[in-house]
């Protein structure tokens, strides 16, 4: 789960609390306690969902992929499915469940976005692989990213 689902949880937790020793009605709790393990379970189901699709996505693209140099891709490219490797530079949006990571193979750099968190902790200075489609950069329109359905490190 990210960071914020965590505060969300918490902080409605705290409050059922203190509104049910204010109150001291328990019959709020049954209908307070259900929803809060909706608010924790619900997360957690859906970054399990979303790893699961990108395993299926992964297992089905990983072999129509080519192999490219990162200076080689270009947002002309966008929707092709590639495969790069390089290291990490650096890792943002980690705490959202959803990490970005600056790849750089020594051609280039670009970034590669995966929408759940990988199966292994990933850092800077890791050589990775990546598998996944050319998309337009969010941060910047006039460079390439890839939207990556795979992230793992190069001898794993």
């Amino acid at each position: 789960m990210s960071l914020p689902a965590w505060i969300t949880f918490f902080i409605l937790a705290a409050a059922v609390f203190i509104h049910a020793m204010t109150v001291k009605d328990t019959r709020f709790l049954l209908f307070a306690i259900p929803a809060l393990l909706a608010i924790l379970l619900i997360p957690m189901l859906l970054a399990w969902m979303s790893r699961r699709a990108l395993n299926e996505s992964a297992e089905e693209h990983g072999d129509k992929a080519r192999r490219y140099k990162i200076a080689n891709i270009t947002l002309a490219m966008t929707g092709q499915v590639v495969s790069i490797s390089g290291e990490v530079r650096k890792v943002s949006f980690k705490w959202l469940g959803r990490p970005h990571f600056q790849i750089d193979d020594g051609t280039g750099k670009v970034r590669a976005i995966l929408f759940a968190m990988p199966g292994e902790t990933i850092n800077p200075g890791d050589e990775v692989e990546v598998l996944g489609v050319v998309i337009k950069n969010i941060f910047d329109r006039r460079n390439a990213a890839i939207s990556a359905v795979r992230i793992r490190k190069a001898n794993a």
